[in-house]
């Protein structure tokens, strides 16, 4: 790539290697002057030309399903805790359970009907760490 100082016009070949995809500052050897280098175009990524995916429904509720039992487990660890010492967790945790149910539903309601697992799975990771204790058709 050949680099013309904006002071003097010097001209200098800078491997493209050397510049990156970032803009890099370069001083003239002749008259000092200080002068930024941009990438070439072809270097630089372009917004267009990274592939953007959109997640899916599903991976949606999913994240939002996980959320919400993160932060029950959160708010009330030191219960949750006790309750799944004592064996007694969905019972102790129902309430807080159904108004996150509630609100999950009411964001994903295709979801709530297609796949309510999505809901319980989350529960079951965060609450029950990985047990199967919680089941879609107690939230439905």
């Amino acid at each position: 790539m050949i680099v013309n100082c904006p002071n003097c016009d010097s001209k200098y070949n800078i491997p493209e290697n050397k510049i990156g995809d970032s803009p890099k500052r370069f001083r003239c050897r002749k008259c000092s002057e200080i002068f930024i280098i941009n990438p070439p175009e072809d270097i630089k990524p372009k917004a267009a030309d990274i592939p953007v995916e959109e997640d899916t429904e599903e991976q949606r509720a999913a994240r939002f399903a996980r959320v919400l039992a993160s932060d029950i487990l959160i708010y009330n660890r030191e219960l949750i805790d006790e309750a799944r010492t004592g064996g007694n967790l969905p019972e102790v945790m129902n309430q807080e359970i159904q108004k996150s149910w509630d609100l999950w539903k009411s964001r994903f309601p295709e979801e709530s009907e297609k796949n309510p697992d999505i809901f319980s799975d989350a529960l079951n990771q965060y609450l029950a760490n990985e047990e199967k204790i919680f089941r879609s058709q107690d939230y439905s």
